[in-house]
């Protein structure tokens, strides 16, 4: 094992490289910074607009179908997201589900007191 260590060691860009791909489970090849922005706009777009089609809709309890609606977007991208970590795919699902959910509550109380301030 020492031997090993110290062949990845004694190449400072191998070690690096195996750092980084194997710790962190980042990628090796470096990705387009354009590509990226637009997949992650699109993305948001997306799922930004996910909780809004119930009342698009006029549909009844839309309040409830878009909670449902969102929280299961929340599972599909922390499910999704676990392809690129170390976490098991339901750990992410359930991770983001609860930090979204949280920050959904918060905005949701937020925009209650801001509604009370207005009228």
């Amino acid at each position: 094992m020492e031997g090993v260590v110290a062949a990845v060691t004694a190449n400072t860009d191998l070690w690096v490289s195996t750092m980084l791909r194997d710790e962190y489970g980042l990628p090796d090849s470096v990705r387009s910074a354009p590509r990226a922005a637009l997949l992650t706009l699109s993305a948001f777009l997306a799922c930004g607009l996910v909780p809004l089609i119930p009342f698009v809709l006029g549909l009844d309890h839309a309040f409830g179908t878009s909670c449902a609606l969102t929280g299961l977007v929340f599972v599909l991208i922390g499910a999704v997201k676990s392809r690129w970590s170390t976490r098991r795919w339901w750990r992410s699902a359930f991770g983001t589900l609860a930090l979204g959910g949280a920050a959904a509550a918060i905005a949701f109380v937020i925009g209650s007191w801001l509604r009370g301030l207005a009228g």
